[in-house]
């Protein structure tokens, strides 16, 4: 499959390493990957040398639902590309509405359904609405780098919630908060570490959240990437309760769409929804969702059901097959598998190397990419980890596990050094 140094040719075939992992995974299709080395940024394909494969950012490899391709068709055959409602299309906020309904244990008005570019774009906007400048905000530690980022681009200061061997208890909670309090910004599921709240625990939360009237940014972009069929129990169903929680949501993760950036924010009521959209500036045109993208995620959200199944049961097999690879490897330390996303993050300090040493080396020697848990990533407590992406062929992500496995003596004897 590659020559080191040479192109790594991996080009799509009826075959592609998916039917290894499941019968189910026909409904997924098989990846371009020149056109992932030509379109697929933020670390990936199109980011590293023709001879690398990236597990990096979480994006799948895996190309999207037939039906919304289907769709776009449909709709731009009639080329008219008029602005849409300021708040989003109706039929996307009632499709949002309704699936958080089937898939997340609450009942949303669509009417407080915002479609906003990218989640991402979403938790900035919340915060900014929310915040004032030295607010304090406590965030889970670690956490995705977007969560902070948003927090201070808002001018709130962070508290951060230390993790019990992986959970994020009540306890850890109630040592993070002060008086100055005024809003815990949240990853649910939990990215990077793949931890999953009960619907006791969201209540929990909430009901703490409420006593103190503190906001709640609850960034539950991988709420479509729940394994092993478990249970998920959104913030938003929390409205009704006294807590007063924002939910940002969007369809990267488990619709494969990240490039077309569709979001939503879900306001703890139609009236502060209005709210939210007059201040951020949808009522203006300044802010807002591309119309495309809103009819590719409705289409996705209304009839590719099958498609998200199959994928959920592709990456929980994934998740279980690189698990049991990486724990055969010196060093390694993976305690127990995530409860949602398609990520691993293992603990590698027991290798001895620092984790941006690490990632460097295996990117090196083995000519794979990951994440270090650098605190730019995922914050200080990250250290010690890598993070690896899982959402692509069986094919693909044996490929990477066989170059780390067979170059791992050379990545962690730091006297070893790469000859070319």
């Amino acid at each position: 499959m590659l020559s080191r140094h040479n192109t790594l040719m991996l080009e799509p075939s009826p075959t592609d390493g998916l039917t290894r992992a499941s019968t189910s995974e026909s409904l997924l299709g098989s990846p371009d990957y020149a056109v992932l080395r030509a379109r697929a940024h933020n670390l990936r394909w199109a980011c590293v040398d023709m001879d690398v494969i990236p597990l990096t950012a979480a994006d799948p490899d895996l190309p999207a639902p037939q039906q919304v391709v289907e769709h776009l068709a449909q709709y731009i055959a009639s080329p008219h590309f008029s602005y849409g409602p300021a708040g989003g299309l109706i039929e996307f906020r009632a499709a949002v509405a309704q699936h958080f309904a089937s898939t997340k244990n609450c009942t949303i008005d669509p009417d407080a359904v915002t479609a906003t570019n990218s989640a991402a774009s979403a938790i900035t906007l919340v915060a900014r609405h929310l915040l004032k400048q030295g607010d304090e905000v406590v965030v889970q530690d670690p956490v995705d780098f977007l969560v902070t980022e948003s927090v201070r681009r808002a001018g709130g200061t962070l508290r951060l919630w230390a993790h019990d061997q992986g959970r994020f208890t009540l306890d850890g909670l109630a040592a993070a908060i002060t008086p100055r309090t005024r809003a815990l910004c949240l990853c649910h599921p939990h990215n990077p570490m793949g931890s999953l709240w009960s619907g006791a625990e969201v209540r929990a939360i909430a009901a703490f959240a409420a006593a103190l009237g503190i906001e709640i940014i609850s960034d539950e972009v991988w709420s479509d990437v729940v394994l092993d069929q478990r249970a998920f129990t959104s913030f938003a169903a929390m409205s009704g309760s006294g807590a007063t929680p924002w939910v940002v949501y969007g369809l990267s993760k488990g619709y494969a769409l990240a490039g077309l950036r569709i979001g939503a924010v879900l306001a703890p009521s139609v009236a502060r929804a209005a709210e939210f959209r007059a201040q951020a500036g949808f009522d203006h045109t300044i802010e807002g969702a591309s119309t495309l993208s809103q009819v590719a995620a409705t289409a996705a959200l209304m009839h590719c059901d099958e498609w998200r199944a199959a994928f959920l049961s592709h990456v929980a097999q994934q998740r279980t097959h690189a698990a049991t690879r990486l724990r055969a490897l010196a060093g390694v330390e993976l305690s127990a598998l995530p409860e949602a996303t398609f990520v691993l993050f293992p603990n590698i300090s027991a290798t001895g190397l620092a984790c941006e040493t690490l990632a460097a080396r295996i990117e090196q020697f083995a000519r794979v990419r990951v994440v270090p848990g650098s605190p730019r990533w995922f914050g200080h407590a990250a250290s010690g980890h890598i993070r690896l992406s899982l959402a692509t062929t069986r094919a693909t992500l044996d490929e990477a596990l066989d170059r780390i496995t067979a170059s791992w003596s050379s990545i962690i004897d730091v006297t070893h050094k790469h000859s070319k």
